[in-house]
């Protein structure tokens, strides 16, 4: 497995997702976080965790397209999309506009964002690595898909207290930028 590392395009997309994934956990719990401190309810969060997995639910709709797009330009263009997008919640706190409905309106773009660069990174996948090598990378990028993701949750919950939501935010927008200069 270590053979995929000297492909350098196979290391650039690998580190992308780990630092993606990183900066997702960061925004997943800093999100749901935030909801509760600004909603102040369990009703607030719950509706959080439901807006956030809708888009999960039309991922199916997702391959087909990303299958017709140029997949460097779909990795790029998502994570500059969500890199905005996690911008619009330090903005408004900054303004000290920042309030419960704001955050439950850029959850589920994000979160729906974020559904076409998993599918592109794996797109992407043959075409930069060998029919011998194709296997083992779908390995690795399985294990940094959902492997990584209870560590950096885990991280994230500690991070979230210590640091506070919007920091986390801002965190997450630089591993957005991280990754499109990798992809």
């Amino acid at each position: 497995m270590w053979t995929l590392f000297g492909n350098s395009n196979f290391t650039r997309l690998f580190i992308g997702r780990l630092i993606t994934n990183a900066g997702d956990s960061l925004y997943a719990v800093a999100a749901m976080w935030l909801v509760h401190q600004l909603g102040g309810s369990t009703f607030h969060t719950g509706l959080a965790g439901f807006l956030t997995m809708i888009p999960t639910s039309l991922q199916f709709l997702v391959g087909p397209l990303v299958d017709r797009w140029v997949l460097k330009k779909t990795l790029v263009v998502t994570q500059l999309m969500e890199l905005l997008l996690v911008l619009i919640i330090p903005v408004f706190y900054y303004l000290g506009a920042l309030n419960v409905t704001v955050v439950l309106v850029v959850m589920p773009i994000v979160a729906f964002v974020g559904q076409f660069s998993f599918p592109a990174e794996r797109a992407a996948l043959p075409s930069i690595l060998g029919p011998n090598d194709l296997v083992k990378g779908n390995s690795a990028f399985s294990f940094a898909y959902q492997g990584l993701d209870l560590v950096f949750s885990g991280l994230a919950g500690v991070l979230v207290a210590m640091l506070g939501a919007v920091t986390l935010y801002l965190v997450d927008a630089v591993t957005f930028a991280v990754a499109v200069l990798l992809f």
